[in-house]
């Protein structure tokens, strides 16, 4: 087993954010950074003073150039088309979010059509339709399938803040659930871990099922999050770990049944023990959370309520059995569990966006359990199944947890 500590959230990974992937209108990045064998030197991406950003890539014999991804999402509204929906990969009412243009010296560029929100956002170059990340920006945050580039724009709860800073390190082991496959997590510590010799209750944090174990400490803004609480005392130090919620067997993972789901056996058999026995954990239920979207949050609704008394604090993210037969099934055959929820967790939390593909099941759900007299606390935010609205969630309920 290996802990190899690769990243502190506000350190190393996102140093290189505010250096490059916000830089300030007008700079001409890092002593010719792009420049060097062959181009020009070349900032990307580039925050203006207007807050709309610019992209740039070296392409000389492209005849074509488009920027994908997340930016849409991350466009503010445009007040003179309010209603309008997103056009897909662009703006509103059919404009693309950014038009890229070439150079005389072969470099594209472009500019989004209006200011970026604050938060991170995902992006890729396609260049004649090969799909490139930014070859000048060194932040990077990959799915399940691809590596995206990340921008990350200041200016909310995620931002990287001069604050006392945790880390959040590669954690390598073997899990006998598994049949000793090896698997990776991310673990991260609080400012001060290193120094003291107090024990810390623990977030057990799962990514959705188009992303990996890496996504909520890059694009979801897990550390830098809990940073900024932690230094406006509004939350409890804790240690989150951000396990790997896909497993060598794939897909079965969406089943209501825990007892099919590997994921459910190898955080009960191979995770917690392993975050117990390697870092100074508390061990009790109450020092327990578990919260998870989209598929994370269905791993969630396994692994929380069918061992219920394992963890005192479960929370959803955009997320709901999918199938109105596995709910019947989850009512049928934990139907005895169910009313036991109110006095084992302290917190029955559920999250999701207004035009979310997994409200419908989540309401359904949520209906249900009221019905039989289960309180839940939830919360609607606008926008839909999106790393804006988990990043919101995870600020919402780290307050909540451990009090």
């Amino acid at each position: 087993m290996k802990r190899t500590t690769i990243l502190s959230l506000a350190g190393t990974l996102l140093a290189c954010t505010s250096l490059f992937a916000q830089a300030p209108a007008g700079a001409s990045g890092a002593a010719g950074r792009g420049g060097g064998r062959g181009g020009p030197a070349i900032v990307s991406p580039q925050i203006e003073s207007d807050g709309r950003v610019t992209f740039r890539i070296f392409a000389p014999q492209a005849n074509a150039v488009s920027v994908g991804g997340d930016i849409s999402q991350g466009l503010v509204a445009d007040p003179n088309a309010a209603a309008a929906a997103p056009a897909s990969g662009g703006g509103r009412g059919g404009t693309p979010a950014i038009v890229m243009a070439k150079g005389e010296n072969g470099v594209w560029s472009g500019t989004t059509i209006r200011s970026i929100k604050p938060g991170a956002w995902r992006y890729t170059f396609s260049v004649d339709g090969v799909t490139t990340v930014d070859p000048r920006n060194v932040v990077t945050s990959p799915s399940q399938t691809a590596v995206s580039s990340l921008l990350v724009v200041p200016g909310d709860f995620s931002e990287t803040r001069d604050v006392p800073h945790g880390a959040v390190s590669q954690v390598r082991y073997v899990a006998s659930a598994l049949g000793n496959a090896r698997r990776e997590m991310y673990i991260y510590t609080p400012p001060g871990y290193e120094k003291d010799a107090a024990k810390y209750p623990v977030l057990y944090l799962i990514h959705g099922g188009g992303d990996t174990a890496l996504s909520w400490p890059t694009v979801g803004r897990a550390g830098d999050i809990l940073d900024n609480l932690l230094a406006e005392k509004k939350t409890k130090p804790m240690l989150i770990v951000m396990p790997s919620g896909w497993t060598p067997s794939g897909g079965q993972v969406m089943t209501s049944d825990a007892t099919k789901d590997p994921f459910n056996t190898e955080m009960l058999k191979d995770i917690i023990p392993y975050v117990e026995s390697h870092y100074r954990a508390l061990t009790t239920p109450e020092s327990r959370a578990l919260s998870g979207l989209s598929m994370g949050g269905i791993q969630t609704l396994n692994t929380g309520l069918h061992n219920i008394g394992t963890f005192s604090y479960v929370a959803v993210m955009s997320s709901g059995w999918t199938t109105e037969d596995d709910r019947k099934f989850f009512y049928r055959n934990e139907a005895a569990k169910i009313p036991t929820y109110n006095s084992k967790l302290k917190l029955f939390w559920w999250g999701w966006g207004q035009t979310d593909i997994a409200r419908a099941n989540g309401l359904a759900v949520i209906d249900e359990f009221k019905k039989q007299g289960v309180k839940i606390e939830t919360m609607e935010t606008p926008g839909g199944h999106e790393w804006a609205n988990w990043r919101i969630y995870l600020h919402e309920i780290a307050p909540k947890l451990f009090q």
